[in-house]
């Protein structure tokens, strides 16, 4: 069983709208419409402020908002995609106080099993009065959804149309009893066609016959792109009328998305009076069989009219376009390469359509209109931005706004007033192109679509893996570089000061509330520092006989209270400015003197002699002490030959005394200690119970109670025996006001890089866990970021350990080569921590404990399509195809190329470029004792409406000279067919081409490498996916199913197939015998090899539907998360996928399974019983008829995220209850909802 989780959701954005309420302060919001969610912002001087988020079950096509105003809410419709379409009714609230909230009210399925999906407009549109909602999501047919005055549902019915073809359409007309809706469609001919019909409420139909409004009248099609795809498709707009516009102006409809902007307006009314006339007539003749009038009608429909206006369009197809102002005839437009241009239509003393150019931006999606000519640019090739439209241009002053073909006329912002006031009515149309670019960027979220191919590597060696990403397209082809971790910024530096071990803070006096100095130990010596101010820190080591120890390394040093005795004998602790040192040879006394700013000795070194007991000063002969620790009125020294002492400092004496001893023996033999801890588990105490002792001997950790009053220090429990010696402790609170103690927790930090963790509940050690920060022993400092307790690890790399949702986490933080750290909370500097490295100390602040940090590499309009990494030179090789942008109908120019880049800079180290008309289409790297090759595949494309004819492997030999790589081909290898996919067998190299998979391996016998083919398998129809594993390859045929083949004494040997079609795009082996795939209708899959009888068949043991497609999946796991040593549950692979989405796939134990999969069937239950949304429904696989009959629901996966809900209702036991019990008896879940939700966090840290 596996369970699908998230650990990046998907970050293209489908559709964006704002919308604003009529309260007091016209509150407005920006919604943002990604694949599976909607995000919804409130607009403020300051920006934008996320206000509330819904998830989405199902595929987000299309969002408009009602436009009914009110003062506390607002209706928003949402229409999903096929397979199973459906429109969803959400209400949006603000309350008096503020807050916000989003609840479904309605979910209207539009799936007909047997209808025709729409091929060109799956739309919704709304119109303007907020009466009627209009859906087109099947041919030759609408949905009609009427609303009531609230722009809630009151009723639906279907209106068939006799326009199959429908490119879009809008509304023109509105009222309560009669609406008219323009639409553009393509004819049984393959013309184009405008026209408007009639929509009835009443007579709940579309008329039959166009309306008088807007006749049917041809659209010239050769001014449009032949793709016809999302971005080809054409869009209308409807032009109101204005009373300042000419006379005879009525209305009309723009059309864009062509090589040119045409305005048509509608039928004047004495035109429409003598046509319905006219009609009438018509109709009566046909009554009576007269044929001729069924002749001319015919030959009148298609009497051509000119546009009233027309611009010429001189870049690619338009992808968005927006109302720049409601009160103004100005529109936003942008193509599919992201350059916007405004049109403005005037007309007022003659038509008019000027078209000036802005600049460029990220390929859009959708654009909305904000405030103050500050726009939303939704994309999802390239990052989303805010931007803000200037009068001036504000960058790249040097060069055209953008490029226009020269055989396009266009004039000079300056030279638009002259040419308007010349009154030239031979011209409609200007393009206006000026010098510098007037859009300037105002925030920017980042986007990882579409990710086409990754690899999960370890660049620095440091343990902790990076994901590096092919994403991005058109103008903003992208590799994106993807790490976990806490985000730490930099603000200070010391340098010069190397090979630290330890760092301790300290303060003027006990409970001052900042720090002033700091200690730094090396492996010889020590060091202090003074902080001045911001920007200066001071050494005070001073005089190394009246200062601290200097010519030693510290072991430790604290403040500490002075504690007295009180007229009870009892204990009081007051605010002090002494100082404890440790080194090896004992221990120093110091007080801070606020006159000179240093530390100074009270009293001379107190060394270990000075504990014994009179006679048995043998006893103490040459012993040191190894390891201390020091809390606010205890120190706990660890000397060799396995001693523990517990001391107290006496102030009025100015003497240290021994309170008590403990020797340890290990299997007759002295202990060794490796480290102890006396911190506190009690805040509000200044004084610890218990102490933890950790022993290099026996790789054990015990706690000792300091409760008996005889003086001894016995063990209360202890723990296994680890996998490696203890290198630092803490028996850890991480709840600052936890009086009863219920969140202590033992962390362990091993010389072998891990760190275990313990819960301390009743002097009992339970939940061992294991995370791993590198393979360097670990130091740990318990530290005070902000308001959150932490504790700090450092090994081969840092981690943040906190508490947040009631678990233990842990986040990496992405600095490298830290040795040491600890808090460090100055005037200055609050808040903060130091760290040091290899150059010094670093001063800094940690914030968003679990961030995930995101670094792009610009590539422009080279795509990346393939990547992989070359361990020898430490740099990744990215195949790339890079498009020139073309004015619609024009061939577009590609190139193909490959590039490489250091590992760790990304800096451009090679380029290698492919032959004219090749585009790559895959790679592989691979080592041979004479050094580092990349073998690609490219192919030819002489014809897009034919099957691929013509490819190329080749190899490339790879030689690092200083700063650089260089590339040449050594050898290559022509096929007859396209080369999808390459994979690497027993050192030999698998290509996919074609129908067929062929096995080549590098023959260096002649002192040359040539390509020598071994194998061939051509059984199948179109093999575009390989994976491979030992001698096992896994082929996936796009247009069939699966396949696993074995190379053996260089033959191809079917194991087993599939012979279902089940349309994969994407294949990984999992292990021998199981494999995973996705397929291109959205599903994940997994099959396991079965016997039967003599011969071997892959079973298919689960289908899920996940709503996104998948591009590749990588064995591995992103984050160093917590191992449960006794938790069923492993992450198995990623995936990722092209709306941006990272998942995780995690292997589930059988007996655990069983446990959440029950759970999943309850809380679906559940869920669906309080907002009507049906979770089994939705993950249950579908295809392109949407779900099959023969598969009721999902099997073999789970829904980690939809599983982890579970989590907000521990609160709530009435709901855990109803949860646990289910509907019925079977229903009724057996394991414990405690361990579920240990079970739930666990998986929680996994992604």
């Amino acid at each position: 069983m596996k369970v699908v989780t998230t650990f990046h959701s998907a970050s293209s954005v489908v559709d964006s709208l704002k919308f604003r309420l009529k309260n007091e302060q016209s509150s407005e919001f920006l919604v943002v419409a990604k694949p599976n969610r909607l995000d919804i912002y409130a607009l403020l001087p300051e920006g934008l402020r996320h206000q509330e988020g819904l998830d989405i079950w199902g595929r987000v096509r299309v969002m408009r908002a009602v436009p009914v105003l009110s003062r506390s809410s607002m209706s928003l419709l949402v229409l999903t995609d096929h397979p199973e379409p459906e429109l969803i009714f959400l209400s949006f609230t603000v309350n008096g106080t503020g807050s916000t909230g989003i609840t479904v009210t309605k979910y209207l399925s539009l799936f007909e099993r047997s209808a025709r999906p729409a091929e060109f407009c799956h739309t919704l549109l709304v119109d303007p009065s907020g009466g009627v909602a209009i859906v087109s999501a099947y041919t030759g047919k609408l949905k009609v959804v009427v609303l009531d005055e609230n722009g809630e549902y009151d009723h639906d019915f279907d209106a068939s149309i006799t326009e199959l073809n429908l490119l879009d359409i809008t509304f023109v007309s509105t009222s309560r009893d009669m609406y008219t809706l323009a639409m553009m469609h393509i004819d049984y001919q393959q013309r184009l066609q405008l026209l408007a019909r009639d929509l009835s409420i009443e007579d709940l139909q579309i008329s039959p016959s166009p309306s008088p409004l807007l006749p049917s009248l041809p659209v010239p099609g050769k001014l449009f792109s032949t793709a016809m795809d999302d971005d080809g498709t054409p869009a209308i707009i409807h032009i109101p009328s204005h009373q300042c516009d000419d006379d005879d102006f009525e209305g009309g409809i723009l059309i864009i998305g062509g090589r040119t902007i045409m305005l048509y307006d509608f039928v004047d009314v004495e035109t429409r009076t003598k046509r319905e006339s006219k009609k009438k007539r018509a109709d009566k003749k046909k009554t009576t069989g007269n044929a001729g009038a069924n002749t001319k009608d015919k030959g009148m429909e298609w009497k051509k009219r000119k546009a009233r206006a027309a611009v010429e369009w001189p870049w690619a197809e338009v992808t968005a376009w927006c109302h720049v102002d409601d009160n103004e005839r100005k529109y936003l437009i942008g193509d599919r390469y992201g350059r916007l241009a405004l049109l403005s239509v005037n007309l007022s003393g003659g038509t008019r359509l000027t078209l000036m150019a802005l600049g460029e931006t990220s390929a859009s999606t959708t654009l909305t209109y904000l405030a103050n000519q500050v726009f939303y640019n939704g994309s999802h090739f390239g990052s989303s931005q805010l931007f803000q439209i200037t009068t001036t241009p504000s960058s790249a002053l040097d060069a055209p706004t953008l490029p226009v073909p020269s055989t396009i006329p266009t004039i000079s912002p300056n030279a638009l007033n002259s040419h308007v006031s010349g009154r030239n009515n031979d011209v409609s149309g200007y393009i206006v192109v000026g010098m510098g670019s007037y859009v300037t960027e105002l925030d920017s979220f980042n986007n990882l679509a579409p990710i086409l191919d990754a690899v999960l590597i370890d660049t620095d060696g440091s343990g902790q893996n990076e994901i590096v990403t092919c994403s991005g397209g058109r103008n903003t082809g992208s590799i994106k570089v993807i790490r976990s971790g806490a985000d730490f910024s930099e603000k200070a530096t010391v340098q010069g000061l190397g090979n630290v071990t330890h760092i301790w803070p300290l303060k003027e006096m006990y409970c001052a509330p900042d720090y002033a100095h700091v200690v730094v130990s090396t492996l010889q010596e020590t060091h202090a520092f003074r902080f001045d101010n911001a920007s200066s820190i001071s050494s005070i080591d001073g005089d190394k006989n009246t200062g601290f120890i200097t010519d030693l390394p510290t072991i430790a040093v604290s403040n500490i209270l002075r504690r007295t005795r009180n007229a009870e004998n009892k204990s009081d602790y007051a605010d002090s400015r002494f100082v404890i040192q440790v080194v090896s040879k004992g221990m120093l006394l110091l007080e801070y003197d606020p006159g000179v700013r240093q530390y100074l000795r009270v009293t001379e070194l107190w060394t270990l002699e000075k504990f014994a007991d009179p006679g048995k000063e043998g006893l103490w002969k040459g012993r040191e002490i190894v390891v201390a620790s020091i809390n606010a009125s205890q120190v706990v020294l660890g000397l060799n030959w396995g001693r523990v002492v517990v001391l107290t400092l006496d102030v009025e004496d100015k003497r240290f005394i021994k309170l008590r001893e403990h020797n340890f023996v290990h299997n007759d033999r002295d202990a060794e200690i490796s480290a102890v801890s006396c911190l506190p588990q009690d805040p509000a105490r200044p004084f610890a119970l218990n102490i933890v002792v950790g022993f290099w001997t026996s790789k054990q950790v015990e706690i000792l109670s300091l409760r008996p009053a005889d003086g001894t220090m016995p063990t209360i429990t202890k723990t296994p025996v680890l996998s490696s010696a203890p290198r630092s402790l803490l028996l850890y609170n991480f709840t600052s006001n936890d009086s009863k103690l219920s969140n202590v927790h033992l962390l362990i930090g091993l010389t072998d890089g891990s760190i275990a963790s313990f819960v301390y509940r009743n002097d009992q050690l339970l939940d061992q866990k294991l995370i791993s920060i590198g393979n360097l022993p670990v130091t740990m400092r318990s530290c005070r970021i902000g308001t959150k307790q932490t504790v700090l690890a450092c090994g081969s790399r840092t981690a943040i350990l906190f508490w947040e949702k009631e678990r233990l986490m842990n986040s990496p933080l992405i600095l490298k080569d830290v040795t040491a750290a600890a808090e460090m909370s100055t005037n200055a500097y609050p808040s903060s921590i130091v760290l040091a490295n290899s150059d010094g100390l670093v001063f800094g602040n940690v914030n968003n404990f679990d961030k995930l940090h995101i670094r792009s590499i610009p590539l422009g309009f080279n795509n990346p399509i393939h990547v992989t990494h070359i361990p020898t030179l430490r740099a990744f090789a990215v195949a790339c195809r890079c498009v020139t942008p073309a004015r619609i109908g024009d061939l577009e120019d590609i190139k193909g190329s490959i590039q490489v880049f250091d590992d760790i800079s990304f800096n451009k180290l090679g380029h290698f470029n492919l032959e004219q008309g090749e585009e790559p289409t895959s790679l592989l790297s691979f080592t041979t004792n004479s050094g580092s090759y990349l073998c690609a595949a490219a192919v030819t494309l002489e014809d897009e409406d034919t099957e691929a004819s013509k490819g190329r492997l080749f190899v490339l030999e790879l030689r690092s000279n200083a700063l650089q790589v260089n590339m040449s081909v050594i050898t290559s290898y022509d096929v007859k067919g396209c080369p999808y996919a390459l994979t690497s067998v027993n050192s030999m190299i698998a290509a996919a081409v074609n129908s067929m998979v062929v096995v080549f391996k590098m023959d260096t016998g002649s002192g040359n490498m040539i390509m020598a083919k071994m194998a061939t398998w051509n059984h199948n129809y179109l093999v575009t996916s390989l994976a491979s594993r030992g001698d096992v390859i896994l082929l996936g045929d796009a247009i069939s199913s699966i396949s696993m083949l074995r190379l053996e004494d260089n033959r191809l040997h079917l194991i087993a197939r599939d012979y279902g079609a089940i349309w994969p795009t994407c294949v990984e082996l999992i292990s021998n015998s199981t494999l995973i795939g996705a397929n291109s209708e959205y599903n994940l899959y997994t099959f396991s090899l079965q016997n039967s009888g003599t011969r071997q068949l892959l079973e298919k043991d689960g289908n899920y539907f996940l709503g996104d497609l998948v591009n590749k999946f990588l064995p591995g796991t992103l984050s160093s998360q917590e191992v449960p040593l006794d938790a069923p549950m492993q992450p198995q692979q990623l995936f990722f996928t092209s709306a941006g989405l990272i998942g995780v796939i995690i292997d589930l134990a059988d007996d655990l399974a069983l446990d959440l999969t029950g759970l999943e069937r309850n809380l679906s239950n559940y869920i669906q019983k309080q907002d009507g949304s049906t979770h089994t429904k939705y993950r249950t696989p579908k295809n392109i008829r949407g779900r099959s009959d023969a598969d009721a629901s999902s099997f073999g996966f789970l829904d980690g995220d939809f599983l982890e809900r579970f989590l907000q209702f521990v609160a709530n036991p009435q709901a855990i209850k109803q949860i646990m019990d289910g509907q019925s008896e079977p229903e009724k879940l057996t394991i414990s909802a405690d361990r579920i939700q240990k079970v739930l966090e666990s998986m929680q840290s996994m992604h």
